[in-house]
């Protein structure tokens, strides 16, 4: 599915870059580099007050005429979107809705306006944490998430969508556990203190840096390249031993209790973490990133020590 002569290619664009769901912590960083050298527009429904100054703010949803207009009138040529990593909604609700109706739309204009890539920024999470699971699982594993559906789906459709217009370069990249800008389930849990500990669990987890992640996009963002990639970054560890790198408190918590547990420090505020995200610090779900090294030339510059660091960067 990937041409692997895009490593050999230069990192130059044409035409304007279009940042989906921009205006978050990552969404943040990720046009911080990508506005110096390219012309970028960031689209999200939240106000993006810290953005630079020559990037262009749509403060809108996908499916809003507003939207359509704002592809009509300029020459976006890339487009990335940033999943809906934090929709944990069922089909049928509200935020499952969005997120397909909005993903859909997009998946339009790129194909009325002539977009020449698209970049979906998913997760590993789409493979979902089962005691049935591999080692190591490669791009080829099935997407089993059941809480995280809307993102699953969203993946489903960007994979449809590659089939059906060859002529876009179409990318989806699944990272591990992002540190920083990120709040993936298993950084929510990490940020607790104490953290609840899982009686009899100790599953070896991956943490990959947010520079990491932005390094990957750039590759993909390469002439030529398309294709579905995991994206790890340094070897893993067992999740007590991270604990203990963090320095934080534990408190031993049979797993029937967990749920309850979880959803309680939720009603608190004490953590944004969501009980359907307990399967993830209990089974084992980890990529195997081969593809990415080959084929990208993807290889995570931070260390396990960044990595580790970067969990409490924006707590």
């Amino acid at each position: 599915m990937t041409d692997k002569t895009a490593t050999n290619q230069p990192l130059t664009f044409k035409g304007d870059i279009a940042v989906s769901g921009a205006a978050g912590k990552f969404g943040h960083l990720l046009v911080r580099h990508l506005h110096r050298t390219n012309k970028v527009i960031s689209i999200d429904t939240r106000p993006f007050p810290r953005r630079p100054k020559d990037v262009y703010h749509l403060q809108t949803e996908l499916r809003r005429r507003n939207c359509r207009n704002l592809f009509r009138s300029r020459t976006i040529k890339t487009v990335i979107h940033l999943g809906p990593h934090h929709t944990t909604g069922k089909p049928g609700s509200s935020g499952f809705t969005a997120a397909i109706e909005n993903f859909n739309r997009l998946l339009n204009y790129c194909e009325t306006y002539k977009i020449k890539k698209l970049v979906l920024l998913s997760s590993f999470d789409v493979y979902g944490a089962r005691p049935e699971n591999s080692q190591f699982l490669t791009e080829e594993a099935p997407l089993l998430a059941r809480e995280l559906s809307a993102l699953r789906d969203v993946d489903m459709m960007a994979q449809s969508f590659f089939w059906k217009q060859p002529k876009i370069e179409t990318v989806i990249l699944r990272p591990t556990n992002i540190t920083g800008g990120v709040s993936s389930a298993l950084t929510e849990y990490l940020r607790m203190n104490p953290v609840p500990n899982l009686i009899g669990y100790d599953p070896m987890v991956q943490i990959i840096h947010e520079e990491d992640v932005i390094q990957a996009i750039k590759l993909a963002l390469k002439p030529n390249c398309r294709g579905i990639f995991n994206i790890a970054g340094p070897p893993p560890l067992p999740i007590s031993r991270l604990i203990r790198h963090l320095g934080r408190d534990t408190i031993p918590i049979p797993h029937p209790l967990a749920p309850l547990v979880l959803s309680q420090l939720k009603k608190l505020g004490i953590t944004s973490a969501h009980p359907a995200h307990i399967d993830y610090i209990r089974y084992i779900c980890m990529i195997d990133d081969t593809h990415a090294h080959t084929t990208l030339g993807y290889s995570p510059s931070k260390s396990l020590k960044d990595s580790i660091a970067a969990v409490d960067v924006w707590s």
